[in-house]
């Protein structure tokens, strides 16, 4: 879930193309280190008709794409829950910290996906975990299994947008445009009080907690029912990993820099890398609910409110009131293959 830090501009109009934002990944190859993945199951809650290979949702992501969910997950049980150790600490930087993978996929001739959700809850010491703030806004089920749900209506949830990161398939973790899955900011946990007590301090996350959602049971953060595609107590979400995206283990001075943000309807993307913006403008991709689009798609939306050496910053609205809910999601790759993103949901 992601409610961003405020910033006000207004709309104007636009030539931005001459700054030769490019659309392609570099394609530069980047292994992602292992310490930036769970390295270990802490503890295990199994739920009803729950899996028994707690190995499954250690390490990297093994993403089958838009169609086809990774079979090599942890089936948590209907109610079941999965508390993980990360290899480093995660902490709240720019742009996306975390990322959860699940195996959602889209149903074949629709918009509609087929979705097992989760709650994501995050703690520095094991014993307090603070949990995502989360809204269903869709219909009371429960639905047939097969014909999917829309992802509008989900914020918060892991288990809703299929998952790409895959080595195997040369596609990075890192990568939050490529990488798909479920991302999360840690930001927006700022105002929980066990952050504000500082008993999770939101700059050292060590465990991530995983907890299955019970489809007409589970309650939303106003206390809404959620209901997701699970065959009520048969079927339930399925673990394949996490990703530190922001972890101590995968920092570096060089690396690029994304923040996406949205208040009083003001969208706004900023882009920068302290290596000197000429290192990312080549390597800039987006993606609207998981579909890939050139970034140059994006610019004659925007103008230019911020430009140097370092960085830009790209500025559009006010988003009109009602637009269909979407998930907007940059990336940025230099020119020595280290990455930075951001995922932000609109409106």
């Amino acid at each position: 879930m992601n409610t961003k830090r405020e910033k006000t501009m207004i709309r104007k109009p636009v030539i931005v193309l001459a700054l030769g934002l490019g659309c392609a990944a570099l394609g530069l190859g980047f292994s992602t280190p292992l310490c930036a993945f769970a390295q270990s199951v802490v503890a295990f809650v199994a739920g009803t008709s729950a899996g028994n290979n707690q190995t499954q949702p250690i390490g990297e992501p093994t993403g089958g794409g838009d169609f086809e969910g990774s079979m090599d997950t942890l089936t948590l049980g209907y109610g079941g829950s999965l508390t993980l150790l990360l290899g480093s600490a995660c902490f709240d930087g720019p742009g996306t910290d975390l990322i959860v993978c699940e195996n959602p996929f889209f149903i074949t001739g629709s918009s509609n996906l087929f979705v097992e959700a989760m709650f994501v809850e995050v703690s520095t010491d094991g014993v307090n975990f603070a949990r995502f703030p989360t809204s269903y806004t869709g219909d009371a089920g429960p639905f047939q299994p097969f014909s999917g749900v829309p992802m509008s209506w989900y914020r918060g949830f892991a288990g809703v947008m299929p998952v790409h990161a895959n080595s195997s398939f040369g596609i990075p973790s890192l990568d939050v445009v490529a990488a798909g899955g479920d991302a999360f900011d840690l930001a927006d946990l700022a105002d929980d009080p066990l952050a504000m007590s500082g008993a999770v301090n939101l700059f050292e996350i060590h465990y991530v907690r995983l907890v299955d959602v019970r489809g007409g049971v589970s309650l939303d953060s106003a206390g809404t029912p959620v209901w997701d595609s699970g065959l009520n107590s048969v079927a339930s979400a399925d673990v394949d990993a996490v990703i530190g995206v922001n972890s101590l283990c995968v920092t570096s001075g060089g690396r690029p820099h994304v923040e996406v943000s949205l208040a009083s309807g003001i969208l706004t993307i900023h882009i920068d890398d302290n290596d000197g913006f000429t290192d990312v403008k080549h390597g800039l991709t987006a993606s609207v609910d998981g579909v890939p689009i050139p970034f140059s798609a994006l610019l004659p939306f925007f103008v230019i409110t911020q430009i140097n050496v370092t960085g830009v910053t790209l500025v559009t609205g006010p988003v009109p009131l009602g637009v269909y809910p979407i998930t907007l999601k940059v990336s940025a790759q230099d020119n020595q293959g280290l990455f930075g993103g951001d995922s932000l949901r609109l409106p």
